[in-house]
């Protein structure tokens, strides 16, 4: 099966991040589209998959009309299974706003790319052996600027608000 692009970038940047962290043994792979990754399903499969959510600056390009367009907040979800040492991760598509049709989407930059990797190792250290990163603060795994971004969400076409994993979309709701 050939891989996207937006999972390549991910996969490499994981793998040097494990290396860093010395986090022995873990394999990453595209996470299935017949998983579901609404906030109700992932929460059942806790157990047995736990999960995690991360906003990073995103890209997607529509594959009808060719907009392209970037968000501060796109989802990436991850989840992982310490019996088989395999991490799953998916990032949540947009709508584009001229064809209405959902988008793959991909990290922007290597700082995303990075940042990303620098969650899920630490994640699955704290999860899977029992290390915490002191530093680490568990609410702050974005950026500074992400933060503070004013641009506009589209929380219409937003899958990962529909599915009750966005952050910046739950953090709307609760205000309205």
């Amino acid at each position: 099966m050939a891989k996207d692009k937006w999972f390549r970038s991910i996969e490499s940047t994981f793998y040097d991040a494990l290396e860093y962290h010395a986090v022995p043994e873990w394999i990453i792979e595209p996470m299935p589209p017949r998983v579901n990754t609404r906030r109700d399903a992932l929460d059942g499969q806790k157990e047995r998959w736990p999960f995690r959510t991360h906003n990073a600056k995103g890209k997607f390009t529509c594959p009808r009309c060719k907009k392209v367009w970037k968000s501060s907040f796109t989802t990436v979800v991850w989840r992982a299974r310490r019996n088989t040492n395999v991490i799953q991760v998916r990032i949540e598509k947009q709508a584009c706003q001229g064809c209405n049709i959902y988008c793959q989407g991909s990290l922007v930059d290597i700082e995303s790319l990075a940042w990303t990797a620098y969650w899920m190792c630490t994640w699955i250290l704290d999860v899977f052996y029992g290390i915490r990163d002191e530093n680490a603060n568990k609410r702050a795994d974005k950026p500074e600027e992400i933060d503070e971004s004013t641009a506009p969400h589209d929380y219409g076409r937003c899958e990962a608000g529909r599915k009750g994993i966005c952050r910046k979309c739950n953090r709307h709701s609760q205000e309205h």
